[in-house]
């Protein structure tokens, strides 16, 4: 008898072991957010201390002047990772560029780690900005900014569709999003926009199947224990 409490004191600790690791160092899988800190803003423009923006390099230096960042704010969700966010207050609230409404939206592809592991970026080619009541699909032909640490960015490379996101893994942590892109169309059309989002990433509560497999292998072992105690 004692030897089977053992046992599955063992599986249970196993689980229990794995359950903690999945809690502690996750993946951004499908149903996981990020959240996003609001912008700071002056008289409707992004202060030095704004912590999300997107900027257009108007004047065309290749870098981000501070009068060319626009202050971001969180809509109903923020971010979900996995799905396309077709309703346009679901990522941002309303921003405003040149005196037009905007919103941020991923109305046919949703936003995904590449292959599973934000280390190896985000695929963002499904970013769309919706201006002055159009679509701008923004998925495509990065640009380095000249300053972009300097501006609170990550240092390039930048490749095309990608994001890049700084985070340690861990649910409930900051992070922090890097993309650029070039505009395809419209009026402004190749001119050059960098997006940087801050917030707390959230993974989904979803068991690991290496859980599941430690939970089976538990349960394998107590039912051995039990047989050999029957025939013993």
């Amino acid at each position: 008898m004692n030897f089977t409490k053992t046992i599955f004191a063992l599986a249970i600790g196993s689980v229990g072991i794995m359950g903690a690791m999945s809690a502690s160092a996750a993946a951004l899988g499908g149903g996981s957010t990020l959240s996003i800190v609001t912008g700071a803003t002056s008289s409707g423009a992004a202060t030095a201390g704004t912590t999300s923006w997107f900027a257009m390099d108007n004047s065309g230096d290749g870098k981000i002047q501070l009068g060319e960042k626009v202050a971001l704010f969180q809509g109903s969700t923020g971010i979900v990772i996995g799905a396309p966010q077709t309703n346009l207050t679901d990522i941002n609230a309303l921003w405003s560029f040149f005196s037009g409404p905007g919103y941020n939206y991923t109305p046919t592809t949703g936003i995904t780690a590449i292959g599973g592991d934000t280390a190896n970026g985000l695929d963002m080619s499904g970013w769309t900005v919706n201006w002055n009541g159009g679509d701008i699909n923004m998925g495509s032909n990065a640009w380095t900014p000249l300053n972009a640490v300097a501006t609170g960015m990550q240092a390039g490379p930048y490749a095309s569709g990608v994001g890049k996101m700084a985070w340690d893994g861990i649910s409930g942590h900051a992070y922090a999003l890097d993309y650029t892109a070039i505009v395809p169309s419209g009026s402004f059309q190749g001119v050059h926009y960098a997006l940087h989002l801050s917030g707390v990433a959230t993974v989904a509560a979803v068991p690991e199947a290496s859980t599941y497999g430690m939970m089976l292998a538990g349960l394998g072992l107590v039912g051995f224990a039990v047989r050999r105690r029957k025939s013993i």
